[in-house]
């Protein structure tokens, strides 16, 4: 466990960061409106609404199940989505058929989902009045793939700016927006740590580093677990989080270990390693946290090894693409100037003929 030296620098900067913005985000009211098939509606609602809540509730739920005979499209328009859900076996009536199209005048963002059908390999793209809507085809609600299906659904059509709010509140939303908040983390650091092109390392390996990088770093990991913690429903008290969870990602764990794994595997310190390794260290950290607000379990040197190989695997492939694009960037960067150069010179010898 991390002695309260270690605690103190990383409460010092935590401090630094404005954690009352992610607090306000994850508490953002939220209306999403469930309009349809009543058994269709009720069990989506229940798949969104159930889930691991170590925190107990946060409040309720921001789902409300209306009727499409009933409701007035109107009155919806200031709602976050729609998920109009659909039968397969049962029709729908001339009235229904027009308030559908009356939401879809409204522009909101909307899920269509369908139970119990299989979308032909040759089916066309949604109607135009509905073509802003997401489509979920749902062969078998029973399969073990629906839950996620539809949690990745909604939240390609749900602002993202109300992810946080929305797993905060419906569980069955939580372990997608744990795992796209990872890697979207994980992808920036790694992309700071290449744009910066300064030796910016992890610290417990002792090599050089640049400690403004490293600060940087460090509070982007330290946003990524608070956010974490939100999500799955934690009080949002930010020194509470800190020593709830800082001896399963503290720094004489987590890096040691992940030093460790990864020395080894790294035979020249260039670019793409540093690169890697700031995507892998990221990506591990989020997945130790996500693993103990979502089921409160302290991972351990096994299971962090395992974790550190694959996060480095990830790591390497994402160093790679970001190089590449860079300096492909740059070559095109560099041919716009020896272009310009080209041109200039050409002109100048011209007027000096004359």
């Amino acid at each position: 466990m991390p002695g309260w030296n270690g605690l103190n620098i990383a409460w010092n900067t935590l401090r630094e960061i404005n954690v009352e913005d992610i607090r306000k985000e994850a508490e953002l009211p939220l209306t999403i409106v469930c309009a349809g098939a009543s058994e269709v509606c009720q069990s989506i609602a229940r798949r969104l609404e159930q889930g691991t809540q170590r925190y107990g509730q946060t409040g309720p739920s921001p789902i409300h199940l209306v009727s499409l005979t009933t409701i007035i499209p109107d009155e919806l328009r200031h709602a976050d989505l729609v998920i109009i859900g659909l039968d397969r076996n049962v029709r729908l009536s001339a009235r229904e058929l027009t308030v559908i199209e009356h939401l879809a005048t409204l522009n909101l963002p909307t899920v269509v989902v369908v139970w119990g059908m299989v979308l032909p390999a040759d089916a066309g793209p949604l109607h135009p009045r509905v073509a802003h809507a997401r489509l979920l085809v749902v062969p078998d609600p029973d399969s073990p793939d629906t839950n996620r299906q539809l949690a990745e659904a909604i939240l390609d059509r749900l602002p993202a700016s109300l992810h946080l709010a929305a797993a905060r509140r419906l569980p069955g939303l939580r372990s997608v927006v744990a795992q796209q908040l990872i890697s979207s983390v994980s992808f920036t650091n790694a992309s700071y740590v290449l744009a910066t092109a300064l030796p910016e390392q992890i610290p417990i390996l002792t090599l050089p580093f640049a400690a403004a990088d490293t600060l940087v770093l460090t509070k982007n990991q330290a946003m990524l677990v608070y956010r974490l913690a939100l999500a799955y429903g934690a009080p949002p008290d930010i020194r509470e989080r800190l020593f709830e969870v800082l001896p399963v990602i503290g720094g004489a764990f987590i890096w040691r270990q992940l030093a460790r794994t990864l020395v080894g595997l790294i035979p020249v310190w260039g670019v793409v390693p540093r690169v890697a390794i700031a995507y892998a260290g990221t990506y591990t950290t989020g997945v130790a946290a996500w693993r103990w607000f979502a089921e409160g379990e302290i991972v351990n040197r096994e299971q962090l090894q395992a974790i550190g190989r694959e996060a480095l695997a990830l790591g390497k492939a994402q160093a790679a693409d970001l190089v590449a694009k860079a300096r492909n960037a740059g070559n095109q960067h560099i041919g716009r100037w020896q272009r310009f150069g080209q041109n200039f010179l050409q002109k100048w010898r011209r007027k000096k003929a004359r």
